[in-house]
Order: C-alpha cells, then sequence, then structure tokens
C-alpha cells in the first residue's frame, strides 16, 4: 500500500536553517542605465543582491581600498550595514539612491539617462527570525559570483518576482514571497559551489564531504543524544581530527553549534508553536526540563516562558 509523501523527507539543513531564519521583508527594482551615474546606498541589516544582465557597473563598498567590477551575468551579495557607492564610474559625484529608487513602485524600473547600456536588478532580504544574526554572521560580508552556474535560474525568478510586484494579480504576494525563497537558496547554493573559498561558516560547511555528512545527520534529527564521537562516525573521521577540522570549517566547536542550534529551533517554536515547554525540550534533545531552561536563558538571555510572553 503506498504512502503519501512526508515533507519532512525532504528536509536538509539548508532548508531548515531558512525557515528558522524567517525572511520576511524582500524588495527589487531594476535600473535600466546609460551615460554618467552613481548611487549612494546606507547600510541596513540583512542581506542585499545585485545581479547585473547587460553591460557592467563599478561598486565600491566603504572600507575597501578600490571599486569592484560587475559584469553581465554576475552578480553579488552584501551582508552588514556598509554604505557603498554603484554607478557607471568610481570617481563621479554620487546621488542619494534611495530618493531615486522609491520613486518607483516595488518591481518597477528605474531609467537614468535613458538607459539602453546598463540593466540590473538589485534589492534586498531582511529576516524576523530571532537569532537571524547568528547564521547571517557566519556568512562572508562579500560574495562575489561570477558566471554562475545559477545564473539563468536566478535571473528568471527575479523577473517573475518583479512582474508579480508590478502587475498585481489574485495570489501575487504569494507567488513573490516564495520566489524570493527560491532566490535565496539559489544564492546560498552558490556559497556551497564554492566551498572553503568563501571562508568559514554553517553554510560553507556544507558543501564539505566530510563535515556535510556530520551537519545534515544533526540538522535531520536535532534531539539525538550526539557526542563528538558519534557526530565524528558520521563524518567517517576520528574524534580529534573531527574536533579540529570542524572548528576550522564552521568556525566553532562542533558540541557549540549543536546546542546553539538547538536553542535556535526551542526558540522558533515557543514564538511559532503552542507546544508546551515540556514538549519543546524534548523536541530539541533534553529530557530535562530544567536542564533545558538553563542552557536556554544562557544562551538567549530570558527564560523560555519568559521569551514567549515578551516576544
Amino acid at each position: 500500500m503506498s504512502t503519501l509523501p512526508n515533507p519532512d523527507n525532504f528536509s536538509d539543513p539548508l532548508s531548515r536553517v531558512l525557515e528558522v531564519l524567517r525572511p520576511s521583508t524582500f524588495m527589487f527594482r531594476a535600473i535600466d542605465a546609460a551615460g554618467d551615474w552613481s548611487l549612494k546606498f546606507p547600510g541596513f541589516d540583512g542581506l542585499r543582491c545585485y545581479a547585473v544582465t547587460q553591460g557592467s557597473l563599478w561598486l565600491h563598498l566603504e572600507g575597501e581600498p578600490s571599486p569592484r567590477v560587475l559584469e553581465a551575468g554576475s552578480c553579488m551579495i552584501l551582508r552588514g550595514r556598509k554604505v557603498f557607492t554603484m554607478g557607471s564610474g568610481s570617481a563621479l559625484p554620487h546621488e542619494d539612491a534611495i530618493g531615486l529608487l522609491t520613486a518607483a513602485p516595488w518591481g518597477g524600473v528605474v531609467t537614468i539617462n535613458g538607459g539602453g547600456q546598463m540593466y540590473g536588478l538589485g534589492g534586498f532580504f531582511m529576516f524576523k527570525g530571532k537569532h537571524a544574526s547568528r547564521f547571517l554572521t557566519s556568512l562572508p560580508d562579500v560574495m562575489h559570483f561570477h558566471g554562475l552556474s545559477e545564473h539563468e535560474r536566478l535571473r528568471a525568478a527575479m523577473d517573475t518576482m518583479m512582474s508579480e510586484l508590478r502587475e498585481p494579480q489574485p495570489g501575487g504576494h504569494l507567488i513573490a514571497e516564495q520566489t524570493a525563497l527560491s532566490m535565496l537558496v539559489l544564492i546560498a547554493r552558490q556559497l556551497l559551489v564554492q566551498g572553503a573559498q568563501a571562508g568559514a561558516g554553517w553554510l560553507q560547511a556544507l558543501g564539505d564531504p566530510k563535515i556535510g555528512r556530520a551537519l545534515h545527520a544533526l540538522h535531520a534529527n536535532p534531539a539525538a543524544r550526539w557526542t563528538l564521537a558519534s557526530l565524528a562516525r558520521e563524518a567517517g573521521m576520528s574524534r580529534s581530527a573531527f574536533a579540529l577540522h570542524f572548528r576550522q570549517v564552521v568556525g566553532e566547536p562542533a558540541m557549540h553549534y549543536l546546542q546553539h542550534w538547538r536553542m535556535s529551533l526551542a526558540a522558533d517554536l515557543l514564538l511559532h508553536s503552542r507546544e508546551r515547554i515540556g514538549e519543546i525540550a524534548i523536541q530539541v534533545g533534553y529530557e530535562s526540563v530544567s536542564a533545558f531552561c538553563t542552557v536556554f536563558k544562557k544562551i538567549i538571555g530570558r527564560s523560555p516562558l519568559a521569551f514567549r510572553n515578551q516576544s
């Protein structure tokens, strides 16, 4: 007798982490530019995404000695609150980007000097997950992708989202929201392709052949009685070699990562479910409610009950 597919069977660490990050706000517009132009963008939390589909542009991050060039087929993801400028040259007077771009609707096209030379798509993602910063800060400040293997799918996703925003149709908001999430997955996959070249972090570690296996096992069953030795077995490594390699690839000790991930899951359940604290404790690997509450308060800064009531 056949059974219906269970969505949990398709779960993976990247999907689960993005669910807990809970991407909420997003905005995308296109720029069609020609001639001399330069825009200055303020810094803000979240992830900013810029892709060039025709021509090229210069992008200069505050604090970097020289600007970067984005050519057709390339994409740049920025994390953090750095101010930056974008335009046809690196030494031009800057116009306030917010003032210019907000004149166009979400999903609209901003035309500069008649357009026709450079066409690009840009926007941002904000996150409402209470502990999104922990995972976002493990990402590089700048992720510059050239010749994207996922470029056509990323561009198609951007075009779909902008079309839904520009020409509202029934169900359009849901399509735009889900498309934005798909874009995040496509972007994240590029970091997996880059692996160690992108630096240490949980996302990059998923692409590591050995550490990736341990992370998949840990995320698939966070409530299991994991030890350093059992995670090392999942990775096919000795305990000492695994401990060293995990810290090098992920940027923190394995058991530290496990504990923080469990508390992130618990925080998400406290905010988005009606389950009792004891039930949540069991789901994240704690048979003792008092032990769970102690660890939760140590990491989150409040007791589970206070966190649920005050959030």
